[in-house]
């Protein structure tokens, strides 16, 4: 689990990032809030496509020579990325990047799927995502400050080359999943639900995402300098281990139905308290805490799914859903930036996205327990 758990954060790294990046092809390439935005949407719809081929082969090839060719792939791409500054070929350039790093995503999950609790291992997983976004965090304003965002691309890379190193402990392939009749049938039943979790974490995402792509610009419209922009984003990071460490102690304990209920207000709460005026304390509160539990509601909405999915072939496609999300977010929110830089719109869009996402997930829990798939809640 170690492994999986570490090798876990490269996959969406740029997605995290996505603050830094489309901050810096703004100021450092010249590009518009809408093509920054897209840039970002593309990135996400990679990481569709990757999940969605991953759920045909997840099951029938090796992980670590998939792993092999992602890792390389990602590399490439993101030292490439670093030497183009023309919008279309950067536009295809991030979008196959998503797909490099979709495909490592894919293959983490899946193996953290397979753990006897898939809630405490996405929690730890979380944790050490944590870690090193911190650390991205820290040092991208020092990055694209002396070289531009073409630096936060060469931070990918040398990431992936050095992930690498790990490959030959991997486990080649996940645990067999059972084949029973029974379960074949009880696998049907819950078809329905898995689906609709599906759908909820598309609205999830694109709630959070939404709001993360275009946080440091909320930020700055906000009247904060950057450097204090940049710390209170690297904080947010300290205070989403803490966040993931919460979901990895508490796992199932406490069931589903409070923490999904806790993501909600407090995400919302996040999001309208930098609705308006607003000051670097109520910003490091908001980016900390949106963050913390935006990490809480994915370990325990991945939780949910992988109890319901038997044969281990419908987790996969949970981060091909998020990718969506992750691609529709920075893309809606751009087109709801008004005229002077005026944020204003994403907050209540954010809420209503979680608001809705919640409850699909409420609903879940609560049928797959009187179906007497999962622990009652």
């Amino acid at each position: 689990m170690l492994l999986s758990c570490l090798l876990y954060p490269v996959g969406p790294a740029a997605i995290i990032l996505m603050p830094m990046i489309v901050g810096g092809l703004i100021d450092s390439h010249g590009f518009s809030e809408q093509q920054a935005g897209n840039i970002a949407a593309l990135e996400g719809l990679g990481l569709v496509f990757a999940s969605m081929l991953a759920a045909a082969w997840i099951r029938r090839v090796s992980w670590v020579k998939a792993l092999l060719v992602a890792f390389l792939g990602y590399a490439a791409l993101n030292i490439l990325s670093a030497n183009i500054e023309a919008y279309v070929p950067l536009l295809v350039l991030r979008c196959l990047s998503g797909l490099a790093g979709g495909s490592v995503m894919a293959v983490t999950v899946a193996a953290l799927g397979d753990q006897r609790e898939p809630d405490r291992a996405f929690g730890l997983a979380q944790a050490v995502q944590g870690v090193m976004m911190l650390g991205g965090f820290l040092a991208a304003p020092w990055l694209v400050q002396r070289w531009g965002v073409s630096a936060i691309y060469y931070m990918l890379a040398g990431a992936s080359l050095l992930m690498m190193l790990m490959l030959p402990r991997f486990p080649v392939a996940g645990r067999v999943r059972a084949a029973a009749t029974r379960e074949n049938a009880l696998q049907a039943g819950h078809t329905g639900l898995i689906w609709l979790g599906l759908f909820a974490s598309v609205l999830f995402f694109v709630n959070v995402f939404g709001f993360w792509a275009f946080v440091e610009r909320i930020g700055q419209a906000g009247g904060l300098p950057a450097q204090t922009i940049a710390l209170a984003l690297g904080i947010s990071q300290v205070v989403a281990i803490a966040g993931a460490l919460a979901a990895a102690w508490a796992s199932d304990r406490y069931g589903r139905y409070l923490p999904l209920l806790i993501v909600f207000i407090g995400q919302a709460a996040a999001l309208f308290a930098v609705l308006g005026d607003f000051g670097a304390a109520t910003f490091f509160v908001s980016t900390g805490l949106f963050q913390a539990l935006f990490i809480i509601g994915v370990s325990y909405q991945m939780g949910a799914i992988a109890r319901l999915d038997i044969h281990g072939r419908y987790l996969v496609t949970m981060t091909a859903a998020q990718g969506l999300g992750s691609a529709l977010g920075p893309a809606l929110a751009a087109t709801l930036i008004r005229e002077g830089g005026d944020y204003s719109l994403i907050m209540p869009m954010a809420a209503l996205l979680c608001l809705f996402g919640t409850l699909m997930f409420l609903f879940i829990v609560w049928r797959s327990a009187q179906m007497g798939a999962t622990k009652a809640a």
